[in-house]
């Protein structure tokens, strides 16, 4: 019997495994325990999003996304507490999630529309964006997103796509056995918290907890700044290829404009600076595009409402609320966009 050549074997075994992997992104999943593959996370508020989209009737008027400046800086029951005294009487939750990247915005956004029916979302923006997707991307767009590279230059593609066959294997195997691996398929309503409250300890990137109703210390703030400031970087294609460099901010950002304004929603944006950080927002032009850009950089020079280098204080989100409550009312008085 003739033996096969070594890198013939090489090619057979590859071939077998990308077939196996191939197949397993087709295998049925729940969406549900989808989500709840963050659960116990830094990212794990995302199963809270999902059953306040699905199993709670109550609407949502006005949605705010973005990154962890939006999460922290925005209370969602204060604002809808301010809106009412407004005469405008909404629903309104904070849908960020902590680190940057458009991607997960998006998939948040367009499960949203899937179930409620917003006036408002409001897309939290900072000084520069990120030039790579978000890292819970992988674990909660459905298989379609994760297939699809989106744009030139996605540079998170090949590692959400790898860990696609695993998480739907995962997934799979929990639709059939609900319970493994902690995730369910049925909703738990005496353990559900229906609003948002803004936290009084957090917790930060490196998993340690700190408080979020003190201003950090002037060192905390300085050393903050630094670390920041020294690792960005500048744009460095021309302009003209900003769609290139900065593909996860214009390609989902287009795409969340685009799902808006086939519902009828009204688009609107966030700057929420960094302590001592500029007041400029760079794709301001391009955001202009598509809605308002309210700018909290007077926020900036306030060490006092600071909680570290990047996030406010409870007070400061307070502050911030108040401010926000006015233009957020406008908005929703002005007549519904075209679809």
């Amino acid at each position: 019997m003739a033996r096969l050549h070594p890198l013939r074997n090489v090619l057979v075994i590859l071939g077998i495994a990308l077939g196996v992997a191939v197949a397993a992104c087709f295998l049925p999943e729940n969406s549900y325990q989808r989500w709840q593959l963050l659960k116990g996370t830094f990212q794990g508020n995302a199963v809270w999003m999902y059953e306040r989209i699905h199993f709670d009737p109550r609407p949502i008027d006005v949605v705010f996304i973005g990154p962890s400046r939006t999460d922290r800086g925005v209370d969602p029951e204060r604002l809808q507490r301010d809106l009412a005294g407004l005469g405008k009487a909404v629903r309104v939750v904070n849908f960020a999630l902590p680190q940057g990247g458009r991607n997960v915005n998006d998939v948040i956004f367009e499960e949203l529309l899937e179930a409620k029916s917003p006036k408002l979302v409001v897309i939290g923006v900072i000084e520069k964006p990120s030039r790579f997707g978000h890292p819970a991307f992988k674990y909660l767009a459905p298989r379609s997103m994760v297939a699809w590279p989106g744009y030139v230059g996605n540079l998170n593609y090949l590692q959400d796509l790898i860990y696609l066959p695993y998480r739907q294997m995962q997934l799979f195997a929990a639709d059939l056995a609900p319970g493994i691996a902690g995730l369910t398929k049925t909703f738990d309503a005496a353990t559900y918290k229906p609003d948002q409250v803004q936290p009084k300890v957090i917790e930060i990137f490196d998993g340690t907890m700190r408080s979020a109703t003190q201003p950090a210390t002037a060192a905390e703030l300085e050393q903050g700044v630094y670390k920041l400031e020294s690792g960005t970087r500048p744009p460095i294609l021309p302009a003209r290829f900003a769609d290139i460099e900065f593909g996860d901010e214009r390609y989902y950002i287009r795409r969340i404009v685009a799902a808006a304004r086939r519902k009828g929603v009204k688009v609107a944006f966030l700057f929420i600076p960094y302590y001592s950080g500029p007041d400029r927002v760079l794709e301001e032009p391009f955001y202009r595009q598509f809605g308002p850009v309210w700018s909290a950089g007077y926020l900036a020079p306030r060490a006092d409402l600071f909680s570290d280098y990047a996030h406010l204080t409870v007070d400061g989100a307070g502050v911030l609320t108040d401010w926000l409550a006015p233009q957020v009312a406008k908005m929703l008085s002005e007549p519904e966009p075209a679809r």
